[in-house]
């Protein structure tokens, strides 16, 4: 029904918007509204001759053709009108003399069989501002027409009247089974109509699922001993929860419980049964509460603090905040209790007494159960005391995934100052928490960690360096000091991965910093403090500067490239290899060609793929012969896979073709597979091409090896 209302409303409200600018009846340096009688009469004759311009051309008329009959229903599209036409009707809606004479004008256009649809449901619309019973009649028939009836309905629901309800009945009676009654449903429903009753109970038996579901939305709306009785007997013989009718049973019952409290009375016990939905227990125990006197309630919280339903314990833990500290003590103590109850009357508790808790909460903070520790970390993050720190750490090192989250997220919220220094302690006096620890330090930003990191960064264990370093790109800045001790860290790397790592962290530090000349400067001032001059320096610094991608570094490089010495002339070609972009890939697919080390060679070739296939302004047909002739000189299957790959940032078909032509080659086959496949999630790109996806996504089914794959294949050839 709601997105009926946005279409009929949207019919004018769009008009206005469209026409703002240009018309006097817009209001804007204009009539504001006041008609003269011609602009008025202009008005009714636009309505009556309006049309839209049609979606589809359903008669396969010739291009020429169609463009005349479009021609010719333009001329006949003033939404100009329309807008006239609302100023007539608001004009209308306080002149008790004129009012009577527009509904009745509208209500004879409706009912012409020349005026097209598009103005009947405006016409609906603005009787649904100003219509009388009196428009009934020939509002009534547009019921029959799928694309007037809810702009109809909602008229005829709204207008007080024995014939609209009537003329309603009747619809719904000819729409049984089809999806249009719904709106009609609906309508009698906010009409209260008691005839209906019966109908409405027919079709809850649909197989129509969307129509069932109406049926008893409708029959939550009427509440008389009809829908209660029937109701009753509905949940009497129902031994399975029904979300529908059961909120129905409850709505009926909560409008019954005043005027005829037995039959709430009734409904509201059965609604209580085990079988129930959780929402039906919950109304039956609301009501049962709400119906004792205050021993009684008592009584039944005593009663339900035992329990383990869900909906009960709801009542009492809205409750429990009336009862006092003694009595909420004694149920927390009272071994009877609901384990899931327990923590909600130790929390109230908690709220209450303050820091008269904290020995309990921080008892709990030593379980292993996540929902004692939810409640202890909430609290505890509310005071400052010594033993809350090392509470929460001891919590990192649980076994239960959930607890270490709390325990971390608790943390967070502490204040540095009181948490940070024990986290960095814990570093080395707890190794096991490492891994827990490291990041938290990283999102306090926590400089005073950066020394102690740096020392276990130093460690040739992959277990531990590799967190450190991670902590180290969170924390540190991109300024002489933070980038000087991690230059220092990399030069003391102990083997070429863990080098590695160190250089992509610098790399991503320097970056903090947006000013690529500046940062590149920066770290070559760095590496120029030194007073090693040796070439094994050089070595092993030059990659470094090659991630920083500027001029200065590139003629740093291009002049160790000449040197005499090998390993430095090695490491220029490594620095080259890490550069960031493709501005030199020239040099390196060079050096890839023409190289006579097969090392050297083989790293060119990759570090060409890479900048090759970076975004670019360069047209995709000339990336992908460039991918194209990086696998032709590729001498092993890693780099031709890394070459097709890198494939999939070239969006067209002729990627896709190129791809399925290495399907039958082992080696090649999954890669293959996988590009053909991320290629064709792309809408763009799949849909006007269907047939040529078809086969080939087809053939990647039956090829891949990798069920995910295989998987993603047969929902693009679907469409999904």
């Amino acid at each position: 029904m709601k997105k009926s209302i946005l279409a009929l409303f949207l019919v004018f409200g769009l008009a206005g918007w469209c026409m703002a600018n240009d018309w006097a009846t817009t209001g804007v340096g204009g009539s504001k509204g006041t008609l003269t009688p011609e602009q008025a009469e202009a008005a009714w004759t636009g309505l009556a001759e309006y049309k839209t311009f049609p979606a589809v051309n359903p008669e396969g008329k010739s291009a020429a053709d169609l463009k005349k009959a479009n021609d010719e229903i333009g001329a006949k599209n003033d939404q100009k009108a329309l807008l006239a036409m609302e100023w007539v009707v608001i004009n209308s809606i306080n002149d008790p003399k004129t009012r009577p004479q527009v509904a009745a004008r509208l209500a004879k256009l409706a009912a012409d069989p020349n005026v097209s649809y598009e103005s009947k449901v405006f016409i609906c619309a603005m009787l649904f501002r100003i219509g009388t019973p009196a428009e009934v009649p020939a509002i009534a028939p547009l019921l029959d027409d799928p694309k007037t009836a809810d702009a109809a309905r909602l008229f005829l629901e709204r207008v007080p009247s024995e014939e609209a309800t009537v003329a309603l009945r009747k619809a719904l009676d000819k729409l049984t089974g089809k999806r249009e009654s719904i709106g009609v449903m609906n309508s009698l429903s906010v009409k209260k109509d008691a005839a209906s009753v019966g109908k409405f109970i027919e079709l809850t038996k649909s197989s129509d699922a969307a129509i069932a579901l109406a049926a008893w939305r409708a029959i939550s709306n009427i509440a008389n001993a009809e829908t209660a009785d029937f109701l009753a007997g509905f949940l009497k013989n129902s031994k399975k929860a029904n979300g529908p009718a059961e909120a129905a049973a409850i709505r009926v019952a909560i409008f019954l419980d005043q005027a005829d409290q037995a039959k709430a009375a009734a409904l509201f016990n059965l609604l209580g049964d085990d079988c129930r939905t959780k929402a039906g227990r919950q109304a039956s125990a609301n009501w049962q509460y709400k119906n004792q006197d205050a021993a009684g309630q008592k009584a039944l919280l005593a009663q339900w603090m035992k329990s383990d339903d869900p909906a009960k314990l709801s009542v009492v833990i809205r409750e429990i905040s009336q009862l006092d500290d003694k009595t909420l003590e004694g149920f927390t103590n009272n071994k009877e209790t609901s384990e899931s109850l327990r923590l909600h009357l130790l929390e109230t508790l908690a709220l209450r007494q303050g820091e008269k808790m904290l020995p309990v909460m921080l008892e709990n903070m030593k379980t292993s159960d996540p929902a004692k520790v939810r409640v202890a970390s909430r609290f505890l993050t509310r005071f400052s005391d010594d033993r809350i720190g090392p509470a929460f750490i001891a919590a990192l090192g649980s076994k239960n995934a959930e607890i270490r989250r709390l325990a971390g997220s608790a943390i967070l919220e502490m204040p540095k100052e009181a948490i940070a220094s024990q986290l960095v302690e814990a570093l080395n006096d707890k190794p096991a928490l490492r891994d827990e620890i490291v990041p938290l330090l990283s999102k306090y930003k926590y400089y005073e960690a950066i020394n102690p990191l740096i020392k276990l960064a130093q460690n040739p264990d992959p277990k531990v360096y590799e967190g450190a370093i991670e902590g180290l790109r969170g924390i540190c800045d991109p300024d002489d000091a933070d980038l000087g001790r991690m230059f220092t860290l990399y030069l003391q790397s102990r083997s070429e991965k863990q080098r590695e790592f160190v250089a992509r962290a610098i790399t991503y530090i320097a970056e903090k910093n947006s000013d690529a000349n500046a940062r590149a400067k920066l770290l070559l001032a760095i590496a120029d403090k030194s007073d090693n001059k040796s070439a094994e320096y050089q070595a092993v610094v030059l990659p470094l500067l090659g991630r920083f991608g500027t001029s200065v570094v590139f003629q740093r490089i291009e002049a160790a490239r000449k040197s005499t010495d090998p390993a430095v002339a090695a490491a220029a070609v490594r620095a080259l290899c890490n550069w960031p972009t493709a501005e030199h890939a020239a040099e390196l697919w060079t050096i890839a060609e023409t190289s006579d080390v097969p090392y050297f060679k083989n790293q060119a070739l990759r570090a060409y793929i890479r900048v090759v296939s970076l975004p670019s302004k360069r047209a995709e047909t000339e990336t992908l012969d460039m991918l194209k002739k990086s696998m032709k000189l590729a001498d092993n299957a890693s780099t031709r896979n890394l070459a097709l790959a890198r494939s999939a940032s070239v969006r067209t078909l002729e990627t896709v073709k190129w791809a399925a032509e290495y399907l039958d080659t082992p080696e090649l086959a999954e890669t293959a597979s996988k590009v053909i496949v991320e290629l064709a999630h792309h809408r763009f790109l799949r849909q006007p091409n269907k047939a040529f996806f078809e086969p080939i996504l087809r053939k990647v089914e039956k090829t891949s090896k990798d069920g995910t794959t295989v998987q993603k294949a047969e929902k693009a050839r679907m469409g999904m």
